[in-house]
């Protein structure tokens, strides 16, 4: 199988006024359906010149296959007879290459009109595409789907129709894609994209002639839930993705931790990822390229990350929970400085942080340095961040893992926070009790286990609970969530075989749950909803989790993966 290098965000090349979009024939697979519009192009044939004036060129070509208009034909022009060698019986004649024709306008009875792109070309010339197998220079955007693009780059290949090549380019413009094709003896260019076009997904192809860089087509088909993309309807997400096959990935170096925000005040968010103990920060508009790096010490172990414009300067702050020698916390803070760094600001924050919407919590690691006392509602006071008002949360909740929501956005405010199992509990403005969810969710990843201080006193082992992420919908506010499926249920700790997303609504009786995602294997590390799209980050390649599993190897590095969602 080809490699693929799957990073996001890419360029897409300008449309010209003169390709249209190829339609296809609404009765078959979207992917097919592109696939032979593609083959359409290279379709065998063969034909004669009847006529010549100037550029234009009419020639008749036998078959019943339409030849569709901006495909190209070779000029070839008779030569010499040659004999059999023995009998001396006139075999053919020879041909020489004469010129390049494209087909304008089709007539009747194989009858075309085309004109002369090369060479030349006079009455009663061969032109011909030949049957033998085209070479096709085959380009991915960075951001493509990839299994999208892996589908369909199989379908060219085993039509048997091409030999495709590849090649790196760090650019996607026609001219420097037509270049690389014309050094790999190509024919022609395709690049393929799966851009987001109105809350759908589309699938992308453009081909251009190597020797001119001109376009002769653009094909572009929507995607249905019928290979794995949503379909937005009148709700918040109206359908499962059950295919798994997500709308765009990143490939970054390694991570389990991720955060969103305006970092250097550029007016786009930037990505801000931890793997337990270094920070880098990636760049959509740059092609997820890392742009920061903010290397941890031997001795720190990251337990959060969060990012908000708490100071309101316009450069996004990254709050970072950080564990010492798994004995203190010691929290910082990250900004950016307009000379181009991003360094510490604060250290040494004797506090768990975390954001909540567009505000700071804080809770005091106490003395054996495990969540004590109430949680705050952060203040940032005289260039310090400061505890301020505390919160009124029910007995068991603290900083982590819990969010507010306001059901039908009527005034009252309910919190749903997980306990340390990943059990799921709702409770009233009273902080009354009024729903659990029966079934875990999942433990966290993050668990520290530390042996007390006092002798005879046994160790103990505690968790920083997974997120939940309150977002306005359609009908007031839901609560997403990400559900961890054991590979063992009998066997607790194990490890997770799959992934599903929630989304969470309560009606005033019941809770309503509704699966957003499934089947995703391996386990979901973190997610962030930014606009329209949920972020889900996962150590390894979700799609080969299992498969490396079973053979003893794990990918290293990780991926994000993002679906679009329709929110309120």
């Amino acid at each position: 199988m080809r490699k693929l290098n799957i990073l996001f965000t890419a360029f897409l090349l300008t449309v010209f006024m003169t390709v249209s979009v190829v339609p296809a024939r609404a009765d078959e697979d979207p992917v097919n359906k592109a696939r032979d519009a593609v083959l359409g192009y290279f379709i065998p044939v063969s034909g004669t010149v009847e006529g010549v004036a100037g550029e234009t060129v009419r020639v008749r070509l036998e078959g019943d296959r339409d030849i569709p208009v901006k495909a190209r034909l070779t000029v070839f022009k008779e030569g010499e007879p040659f004999y059999h060698p023995v009998t001396n019986e006139k075999i053919g004649n020879t041909e020489f290459l004469a010129g390049r024709i494209e087909i304008k306008e089709k007539g009747d009875g194989g009858l075309y009109i085309a004109g002369l792109k090369s060479g030349k070309a006079e009455t009663g010339d061969k032109v011909r595409l030949a049957s033998s197998r085209i070479k096709l220079a085959f380009f991915q955007d960075r951001k493509s789907d990839w299994a999208l693009s892996e589908r369909f780059y199989n379908g060219l290949k085993e039509s048997g129709r091409f030999e495709i090549l590849e090649s790196y380019t760090p650019s996607y413009e026609p001219e420097k894609l037509s270049k690389l094709a014309r050094d790999l003896g190509a024919e022609a260019v395709l690049l393929f994209s799966t851009p987001v076009r109105d809350e759908k997904k589309t699938m992308n192809i453009k081909l251009f002639w190597s020797e001119d860089t001109e376009m002769f087509a653009e094909i572009e088909e929507t995607l249905d839930r019928e290979i794995g993309m949503a379909v937005p309807g009148d709700e918040f997400l109206s359908v499962d993705l059950i295919d798994r096959e997500p709308w765009g990935t990143y490939n970054i170096e390694d991570g389990s931790m991720i955060a969103m925000g305006d970092i250097n005040n550029n007016g786009e968010l930037e990505f801000v990822v931890s793997d337990g103990n270094d920070i880098r920060i990636y760049s959509q508009k740059r092609d997820m390229r890392e742009e920061w790096l903010v290397e941890g010490a031997p001795s720190e172990r990251h337990l959060s990350i969060d990012v908000l414009d708490m100071n309101n300067n316009g450069y996004a702050e990254i709050f970072v929970t950080s564990l010492i020698n798994n004995k203190e916390i010691r929290s910082f803070v990250l900004e950016y400085d307009p000379s181009g760094v991003v360094e510490k600001i604060k250290t040494d924050i004797p506090y768990f942080l975390r954001v909540s919407g567009n505000k700071l919590l804080m809770q005091d690691s106490g003395y054996i340095n495990k969540f004590s006392g109430p949680v705050y509602e952060g203040i940032f006071q005289d260039g310090e961040y400061r505890p301020g008002t505390p919160l009124n949360l029910p007995k068991g909740v603290n900083i982590y893992g819990f969010t507010r929501i306001d059901w039908q956005e009527s005034g009252k405010n309910h919190l749903l926070t997980f306990d340390d199992k990943g059990f799921m509990h709702l409770y009233d403005e009273a902080g009354n009790s009024i729903w659990n969810s029966g079934e875990s969710y999942g433990k966290s990843d993050i668990t520290v286990k530390r042996t007390n201080m006092v002798p005879g006193d046994p160790s103990e082992e505690w968790v920083v609970r997974e997120r939940l992420i309150t977002i306005k919908t359609d009908r007031g506010q839901e609560v997403f969530v990400v559900k961890k499926i054991p590979k063992v249920a009998i066997v607790p700790g194990f490890g997770y075989k799959e992934a599903e997303v929630y989304s969470l609504w309560w009606d005033g009786a019941a809770m309503e749950i509704k699966p957003i995602l499934k089947g995703l294997p391996g386990s979901v590390n973190d997610f962030w909803i930014a606009g329209k799209r949920i972020f889900l980050i996962v150590r390894g390649n979700v799609f080969a989790l299992l498969k490396n599993f079973v053979s003893g190897e794990f990918s290293k590095g990780s991926m994000i993966y993002y679906y679009n969602i329709k929110s309120k």
